[in-house]
């Protein structure tokens, strides 16, 4: 097989990027967007490695039964609603498989633990956070998305096809055209940003982040600092943060409050919750509420539980228990997340609920050695799941129930497959569908101590 060869492939399985999976004669894999399960595709060969190939699809020869025509006109070109070419039901039935597979391939534990994942009945414009990239393009000020693998520009916002995103919220659709008005009729001097992030909460609140190359403030003449005030004359926005990027390799960003308080609020299950800029926040409000339900069932509180949250953010998931718990103490790494954690708390007039800033595997492991044993531990690490570390400090501890929150089924398995050899024992396994249309995955798992197993 060679790069420019055309082949007939049958697609037997899509990975978690939306690509099809097919083989050669040859026994090479090869990777096709926009291919679906079960289909007989013929592609040209754009890219040959040692292990793999990726072909561009060419033609379907025969269609998949769930294969369906893409809502939005700039899905293929866009590429970040990378599944939107599947029916949404089969999306579903492909995201519970991939669960099943990576528990018992990468974790060796019975995949037969993983529930059925649960959608969303519309699964459509349910991001409350979108990042626009800002460009002159046909003499206009453009906002969108670079297209998948390139620097090429796809209009996100009211495009030449006059689509805007499907997946943000409508909020963030008008405050961004609103902010592309703005942009367009900045006065001559003044400096585009290199993006916009909008953030919102379920109160309607919204927060505009411009990301400039430069110090936000610095030559305030020249950077968008000085649209501050129209930006938050458009409904909804209530505050305005820039974010100036790193100049150098010991140089970190950050950020600036240009206009208003420098945060929003957001409502789940009638707690309230500050955001800021720099803060993480699950972007899909009505699953994130579900998922948090399913947590704190598998939590299985009676009031007289000690609960660490580990990887705790904002507080959200370690406020959700704290109702319910003795006492919980949540762990984060990002200084600006804990104090907002904190203000939290005092909003909610929760007081058994205390935080603590540091790298969760040393500030954890020291609370262990002095003497802290919580009952429960929840788990909410980022996509590279936790440091092993928190894991070993984990058992450590005497917990006999971890509750684990992932994005990412692959690191999931491989910590279910570590704390497994420590004693844990995997009871369920739920995905929720937090991200329709794209091959992202959220789930939400419980494993109990049976005895240390030994690594």
């Amino acid at each position: 097989m060679q790069e420019g060869q055309k082949v007939t492939l049958q697609i037997t399985d899509i990975n978690r990027y939306g690509e099809g999976i097919g083989r050669a004669d040859e026994g090479m894999v090869v990777f096709v967007p926009g291919a679906v399960i079960g289909e007989q595709v013929t592609v040209c060969i754009e890219e040959l490695r040692k292990r793999y190939a990726r072909g561009t699809l060419l033609k379907t020869v025969k269609p998949s039964k769930h294969r369906v025509m893409p809502s939005c006109d700039l899905a293929e070109r866009c590429g970040g609603c990378n599944l939107q070419h599947i029916a949404y039901d089969e999306q579903l039935r492909w995201k519970s498989a991939l669960v099943r597979q990576n528990i018992a391939r990468i974790g060796g534990v019975d995949g037969g633990m993983v529930r059925d994942i649960i959608g969303m009945p519309d699964p459509w414009h349910y991001r409350n956070n979108v990042r626009f990239k800002v460009r002159w393009k046909d003499g206009k000020v453009t906002l969108g998305f670079f297209a998948a693998e390139s620097h090429q520009l796809v209009a996100g916002v009211n495009g030449a096809s006059g689509t805007s995103c499907l997946l943000a919220h409508w909020d963030l659709i008008r405050v961004a055209e609103a902010v592309q008005t703005v942009l367009e009729d900045n006065p001559t001097g003044v400096t585009l940003p290199e993006e916009i992030m909008l953030r919102r909460g379920s109160t309607g609140e919204v927060m505009v982040i411009l990301l400039i190359g430069k110090p936000a403030g610095a030559q305030s003449g020249e950077t968008p600092a000085g649209l501050t005030g129209e930006i938050t004359a458009i409904p909804g926005v209530v505050t305005v943060v820039g974010y100036a990027r790193a100049t150098g390799k010991k140089t970190v960003g950050r950020y600036q409050t240009l206009a208003g308080r420098g945060y929003i609020e957001d409502e789940i299950d009638g707690l309230r919750f500050r955001i800021s800029a720099a803060s993480f926040y699950q972007v899909n409000p009505s699953q994130t509420a579900v998922l948090y339900r399913k947590a704190l069932d598998y939590c299985s509180l009676q009031g007289h539980e000690e609960v660490a949250d580990a990887y705790c953010g904002v507080g959200t998931i370690a406020l959700y228990v704290a109702r319910y718990a003795k006492t919980v103490r949540g762990y984060e790494v990002v200084p600006g997340a804990v104090r907002d954690a904190e203000a939290n708390a005092a909003l909610n007039g929760i007081k058994n609920a205390r935080f603590f800033a540091g790298a969760v595997e040393r500030v954890l492991m020291e609370h262990v050695d002095k003497g802290y044993h919580p009952e429960v531990v929840v788990l909410d690490p980022p996509r590279s799941g936790c440091h092993p570390e928190v894991l070993d400090a984990l058992a450590q501890s005497g917990a006999r129930r971890v509750v684990y929150v992932s994005c990412d089924p692959a690191t999931l398995a491989r910590d279910v497959g570590y704390l497994h050899r420590l004693g844990f024992m995997l009871q369920e396994v739920q995905p929720v569908d937090m991200f329709p249309h794209t091959g992202h995955v959220e789930c939400v798992i419980m494993m109990t101590y049976s005895g240390f197993k030994g690594k």
